[in-house]
């Protein structure tokens, strides 16, 4: 399944400077599967060990991507912050400056929800599961908080 990007909207609009890795169209914006996938694009006449590549490489996403979604209270016990009903707040001191990007996917019945921010020794990159019958509607940076508005 594919990920989709949240448009994170701020409470404090930055003019006339780069808002971050969500405004980039090409480069830091893009992920390591697109990537992958327009490099094995270019290699026709490796059409064969292509796709020996691309099972394999599914199959060790498929893994790592179940033993590394947690729960939204995982999530909480790690890096602080809190949940309702209707929100998921976090400190935005984890994500640097406005460089970080929240994806969601559907798997099964509930809501994959990915906070990627990098840095240049590694960054963050954190995926956890919403509660069945829950869906990330929007994100807003409200100062020193992230909300994750949930329907």
């Amino acid at each position: 399944m594919e990920w989709t990007r949240v448009d994170v909207q701020s409470d404090n609009p930055i003019s006339g400077e780069n808002g971050g890795l969500s405004d980039l169209k090409v480069g830091l914006d893009t992920d390591a599967e697109s990537m992958h996938k327009v490099f094995l694009g270019t290699l026709s006449h490796l059409e064969e060990v292509g796709k020996n590549h691309e099972s394999m490489i599914s199959k060790i996403e498929s893994e790592f991507l179940g033993d590394s979604v947690t729960t939204v209270g995982d999530l909480l016990s790690e890096i602080g912050g809190e949940w309702s009903e209707s929100e998921i707040r976090l400190p935005s001191y984890h994500f640097r400056n406005n460089d970080f990007l929240i994806d969601t996917r559907w798997e099964d019945s509930s809501q994959i929800v990915r906070i990627i921010s990098p840095e240049k020794f590694g960054g963050m990159l954190r995926s956890f599961r919403l509660p069945e019958g829950r869906r990330v509607s929007r994100a807003i940076r409200e100062g020193e908080v992230i909300s994750i508005k949930l329907d």
